[in-house]
């Protein structure tokens, strides 16, 4: 009995020094994205390539959690506009479409004093606050007609650097390659699917 509850007190001493050692903060950033649709027609046919991308912006706000040995939990909320260009028949086509934007996301950083690289995984759910489709100079509110879902999920693969600059305050970089997995077409015999390749700049204000 008394050599189990010294491992008890040695694992919790182990765990307090982990704590002490482990990083929390808040990270604000902003992000530049190249956003598109990956479409699918009625006859199966993938038509990705009749889609040109838009160059949008989004914002995030996080809690982010970085063990001694790496593990990294991240927990966050921002907004993300998406949406595409086309030409087709001598019409031009565009859609704009804004997201409020929850995300959940596990990782691993290979932490050093200075910059630390890492790899992160994040799967995120995304709320349509406003979509509008034009064709030509004719603009049509697509949520309000409820021709778009208005819900969205997928996955972020996020491999990035983190730099110290103080003990309470660093700045990250990372390459971020959204891919949904939702389709946010109303029609279901034809599919269309939310991607975006984005670079995001950040600040952690460590506590």
């Amino acid at each position: 009995m008394k050599k189990i509850r010294i491992l008890w007190i040695l694992l919790g001493c182990f765990g307090l020094m982990a704590e002490i050692h482990a990083q929390s903060g808040i990270t604000v950033e902003a992000s530049q994205l190249f956003a598109s649709f990956k479409f699918t027609d009625a006859e199966g046919t993938n038509l990705n390539g009749d889609y040109s991308g838009i160059f949008t912006g989004a914002y995030n706000v996080s809690y982010r959690f970085v063990s001694e040995g790496g593990f990294m939990l991240s927990i966050g909320a921002g907004m993300r506009k998406a949406g595409a260009t086309m030409v087709y028949d001598d019409m031009n086509y565009n859609w704009d479409l804004q997201y409020a934007d929850g995300k959940l996301g596990i990782g691993y950083m290979l932490k050093n004093d200075f910059v630390s690289p890492y790899l992160k995984v994040s799967g995120y759910y995304g709320y349509l606050l406003r979509g509008f489709q034009t064709i030509n100079n004719q603009h049509f509110d697509i949520k309000k007609s409820e021709t778009i879902n208005t819900s969205d999920f997928g996955l972020i693969i996020t491999p990035g650097v983190q730099i110290t600059v103080t003990d309470e305050i660093s700045t990250f970089f990372e390459f971020n390659y959204l891919m949904g997995l939702k389709n946010i077409e109303k029609d279901e015999s034809q599919e269309s699917k939310n991607y975006a390749y984005g670079l995001t700049f950040g600040l952690l204000f460590s506590f």
